[in-house]
């Protein structure tokens, strides 16, 4: 038995009688878009008086309004805090609403929280509670699914029409009225935060002309096919909070669309009354994550603790490359701000060939620096509906990397490796001997400064095993990533039998997504791009499926064998444009991957051992002296 009082949320925005509208919406586009908005009669009189929520905000159709938060105020309804889980579920549908406030009583109206079907949802997960319809065939709606749909040429207002009088919670976007493809949604949020979509009724002397969707929508949807389970469609929907989802047939038209009430419905009710699950898609089904065995589940691990297995010892060099800090840095690198779009900082460094980008503030100062890596982290922490959002000013400043440590210019190559180990850095800082800068190194100056020595030693003194550096084509994403950062690697190698590749963090965030049979990855979502120069942008939808393994992996039809030199090693790497290379015994077996990484560790270790050898010489002189 649950009662909701167990699960009410706080939201982060309250409203007041006499606050504007434009006022509520300028904070649900600043703190992000909240279910519910409780209402109070004033900051100096903390009385719970109703709630609005977020449809409400569209009643006002021009950027200068006088209109109030009391003008559009609901006192209905109320959830006692004591009312079970099921019984507010009946609440919320039997006034159409998708959420509440949550009170101490209908007596004593005392303000506890906010609750909706995505905290229901959600709360139902959490607690592992098995739904009554399983597949989304069973609860989809199907007889109006028309009225779901919309055109992204279609006029704003008949949109608007819908969601505010007719109370849909979003709509399908597709590419035509004949051809049903799903190609993104709409829904009250996209409104919001949107400023295109006034009609200015309040000024009719200054109407202007009506916006489209397509200048509102969110371009690529996620989409379902009728026996996709009912857990996964609902962890999608309320960790994106995804408004609607549509649910396609094997050409990819749309034949129902899923709210996150008929998934509410799903755990509570069950099955639509009548209704029978279509029969399954003639289709291969698709490839879900392989479970991981006891040998491949990575655990948390301290960084301390990272770090020092990472450096374990080795046999090696002890005698210095003689290659500085000042014989390999360069004076200049590309930058970008820090007000700059993730957007633009994907084209920068696909336009100057670089897979670092330095960040600046509004006074030209250096805060930071980004790299095809940082965009790496944030594509596994973040999840498919960032990306999507390519425009948001705030993802240059939550993926950068702000820790640049610095070396003298006659640092040793060694030592360098050894601080961007050590702080698990990208790029340092060359310094002269008064602090001024003189250059930048990367990692990649450093992997490469290696192909001017004679050699370095052969592959299978640095190599990462196949039990850390082997992944399976249906590894999921989430695994893939964890284990890179987890062993310091920026490279995988795909393997089940056959070698298909290699997993490359600087390839990561530009994978191709085009499928030699069927175009475009359905299932597959990184960024919306054009396919060929001049072609026009297409929207990407992406399946009820994470990102597997296969769908990163670059195919490159190369290795090396444990007895190669590493300097091969670098020149296939830079041959194919990838940052590690699967490796082989003479037998043709698979052994593990040598990675830039790995050669960066190696480089690190001898830097400690040289330091140790110096130590020891200088302690000999002194004791002789």
């Amino acid at each position: 038995m649950i009662r909701i009082w167990e699960i009410a949320k706080q939201p982060r925005i309250r409203a007041y009688l006499n606050t504007l509208i434009t006022n509520v919406r300028a904070e649900l586009r600043y703190h992000g878009i909240e279910d519910v908005i409780p209402v109070f009669t004033s900051p100096f009189k903390e009385k719970f008086e109703g709630f609005i929520l977020p449809v409400d905000i569209l009643v006002v159709t021009s950027a200068k309004s006088n209109v109030l938060v009391k003008d559009v105020l609901r006192t209905n309804p109320l959830l006692p805090e004591t009312l079970e889980l099921e019984e507010a579920y009946n609440v919320l549908k039997e006034f159409k609403v998708p959420g509440a406030p949550v009170v101490k009583s209908l007596e004593e109206p005392m303000f506890k929280g906010t609750l909706s079907y995505r905290d229901i949802v959600n709360a139902l997960l959490s607690m592992n509670i098995v739904p009554r319809a399983t597949k989304a065939g069973e609860i989809m709606r199907v007889d109006d699914v028309e009225e779901y749909l919309t055109t992204a040429d279609e006029k704003v207002n008949k949109v608007w029409s819908k969601l505010v009088y007719k109370g849909l919670p979003g709509l399908v976007v597709v590419r035509s009225e004949s051809v049903r493809i799903p190609i993104g949604t709409i829904s009250v949020e996209d409104f919001i935060n949107s400023g295109r979509w006034y009609f200015r009724r309040e000024a009719e002397h200054m109407v202007a002309a009506l916006a489209k969707v397509k200048r509102i929508m969110m371009r690529g949807t996620y989409v379902a096919t009728a026996d996709v389970p009912i857990t996964h469609i609902a962890k999608v929907m309320v960790e994106q909070r995804i408004p609607i989802l549509p649910v396609v047939n094997e050409k990819g038209e749309v034949i129902g669309v899923i709210t996150i009430e008929d998934v509410a419905r799903a755990f509570i009710e069950g099955i639509v009354p009548g209704r029978v699950l279509p029969p399954v898609l003639a289709v291969p089904p698709m490839p879900m994550p392989k479970p991981l065995t006891a040998e491949e589940q990575v655990t948390y691990t301290p960084s301390s603790q990272v770090l020092e297995e990472v450096m374990v010892a080795r046999v090696q060099p002890s005698i210095e490359i003689g290659i500085t800090a000042e014989d390999i840095l360069r004076e200049e690198m590309p930058a970008i701000t820090i007000n700059d779009t993730i957007e633009h900082a994907r084209k920068e460094m696909l336009r100057r060939k670089t897979n670092y980008l330095l960040v600046v503030d509004d006074k030209g100062n250096i805060v930071g620096y980004v790299s095809k890596g940082n965009m790496l982290k944030a594509i596994a922490t973040k999840g498919p509906l960032w990306r999507r959002r390519v425009y948001d000013r705030l993802f240059i400043d939550y993926i950068l990397s702000r820790n640049i440590p610095s070396v003298p210019k006659t640092a040793r190559i060694e030592d360098v490796a050894w601080q961007m180990v050590a702080n698990e850095a990208e790029v340092v800082k060359v310094v002269d001997y008064d602090r001024s800068l003189l250059g930048y190194i990367t990692k990649d100056d450093v992997v490469n400064s290696l192909l001017n020595v004679k050699t370095r030693g052969l592959v299978e003194n640095i190599m990462t095993p196949r039990r850390i550096g082997v992944v399976h084509p249906h590894h999921s994403l989430h695994h893939v990533v964890t284990r890179m950062r987890m062993f310091y690697l920026d490279a995988l190698a795909v393997y089940d039998g056959i070698i298909r590749g290699v997993i490359s963090e600087n390839r990561l965030p530009f994978i191709a997504l085009e499928d030699a049979k069927t175009g475009v990855k359905s299932r597959r979502l990184i960024w919306i791009r054009r396919i060929t120069k001049g072609a026009g942008k297409l929207g990407r939808y992406v399946k009820i499926t994470p990102l597997l393994a296969m769908d990163l992996t670059v195919p490159v039809k190369a290795y090396v064998n444990v007895k190669n030199d590493i300097k091969y090693a670098i020149e296939l790497m830079n041959k194919f444009d990838v940052n590690g290379i699967p490796v082989v015994d003479n037998e043709g077996k698979l052994l593990g991957i040598v990675c830039k990484n790995d050669i960066l560790r190696d480089l690190a270790r001898s830097s400690k051992v040289i330091a140790k050898i110096e130590r020891k010489e200088r302690e000999r002189r002194k004791v002789k002296a």
